[in-house]
Order: C-alpha cells, then structure tokens, then sequence
C-alpha cells in the first residue's frame, strides 16, 4: 500500500499541495488528473522524494517518513527503492544503446553482474516490442520507441510501483498508441501504476482509481464510472473541454 497524510509541498509563497491524504492499493492503476497547475506532477515527484514535502507523512510498502525536518540519505534511498519513474521527456543516455540504458540500473545498485543484468534488459525490451531495436541508440529510435525504452529501465529495478509523468505528452497520436499500449498490458499483469496524463481514454478504460485534483486538493478520489458520471460542476467542466476536442 501507498499511503500519504496531511501531505503540503509550498514552492515560496505558493502552496502546490495543500494537506493531501490518499490510500492507493498494490495492484491498482492510479490516474491522476486535473487542469494545469493543480499539482499532480508535484504530487507524483512527493512520492519518490524529487520533491521533499514541507510536512505530512508518506508510507509505502512497510517504509514510513515523516516531513518537516531534513530528511537523511538512507531514508531517501528507503523510500526511493520502491518506485521508478518514467518521464514525458524518456531521459536515456544518448551515448548508451536501448539495451545498455535498461541494463545499467541494476548493475550500478549492485543487484546484477553485468551479463545477468543484459539478460534482463533484453527480456524486457522484448516484452515493451522492441527486441530489434535492442542495439539502436535513442537517435536512431522514434519518440514512442524511446519512452518504451524509458518504461524497460524503470521495470528492471523490479519497483513496487510505476510512477509516469504524462508519459505520451510529447508524441504524436501515432506513436502514443505504442506507448498506450504498452501501459494498458501492465495494468493487465496488475503492476501498481500511478499516471499522470491528460488522456481520457486511458483514464476511462483503464483506471482501477481515479484521483482529480484542483487548486492543490484533491476534489475525487474513487472508481472511474463515478468520475466519469460525476455531476460536480467543476469536474464536468474538465471533461466538456476533452468532449469538444
């Protein structure tokens, strides 16, 4: 389980995060939606600690941390092994083949030798469709090709939970479909996933949860057919903009 409790996160004079508290179960696919601005890549950053919270408290799997003093590197590394992230943006080593990007996580937190941790990439490149492409470097991959690479790495640190960061904003509807496809089969192995994403189709088809954020709070928190039917007006004015498109 993920559990956070009275979680605040402020940048200055602006407070991002105002007092979250959310249950998200093992084995569910967690989306995570709302207009720009609203907090839900800060939210999604609080969980693995690339944004440390200024209080509340965060516990994932057995580890729990309490925010509101400096937080020590082994309970970052504590709180940090249970997640892998993948970002809009793919962040692979242009100077690494796709096989040497999956492969090198393991290999440097000492959970690999090296010829082990090829097996793994390899087998997992195979399962994202790109046994072929095992050799490219990311120049020579398609956008959809490298955040499919991005997904692989994140999968060869075996995290608790996949954390994505609108992971197909930044392609065309083409290639999204690649990657869309991709999530839609680990959703189906029940790996725990939280997405942030503006893709209504996924949310809708997919999503064990939904949670919908505005202004910092967290305004629906449960199944997708009650999101989808709500009749709180400012979700559905969220939903009529995507509607109209």
């Amino acid at each position: 389980m993920l559990k956070l409790e009275d979680l605040t996160k402020s940048f200055e004079a602006t407070t991002v995060l105002d007092n979250i508290s959310l249950d998200l179960e093992s084995g569910e696919t967690t989306v995570i939606l709302g207009p720009s601005g609203s907090g839900k890549s800060t939210l999604l950053r609080c969980l693995n600690l690339l944004e440390t919270p200024q209080s509340g408290t965060l516990f994932i799997e057995g580890d729990l941390v309490e925010f509101g003093g400096k937080l020590t590197d082994e309970q970052v590394r504590t709180i940090r092994k249970h997640s892998a992230m993948v970002f809009q943006s793919f962040n692979l080593f242009p100077h690494y083949t796709a096989l040497q990007n999956v492969a090198l996580a393991p290999v440097l937190n000492g959970k690999m030798n090296k010829k082990d941790a090829n097996k793994l990439a390899s087998d997992l490149l195979d399962k994202v469709g790109l046994g072929a492409k095992k050799d490219s470097y990311p120049d020579n991959l398609s956008g959809g090709q490298q955040q499919r690479v991005a997904i692989a790495r994140a999968l060869a640190v075996s995290p608790d939970y996949l954390l994505f960061d609108e992971p197909t904003s930044a392609l065309d509807p083409e290639l999204e479909a690649e990657v869309i496809g991709v999530l839609i089969d680990l959703a189906r192995e029940k790996r725990s996933l939280v997405v942030v994403t503006h893709n209504m189709a996924f949310a809708q088809k997919v999503a064990d949860r939904i949670v919908f954020l505005e202004g910092g709070h967290v305004l629906y928190n449960g199944r997708p057919e009650g999101f989808f039917s709500s009749t709180n007006e400012r979700i559905r004015r969220f939903l009529n903009i995507f509607e109209t498109v």
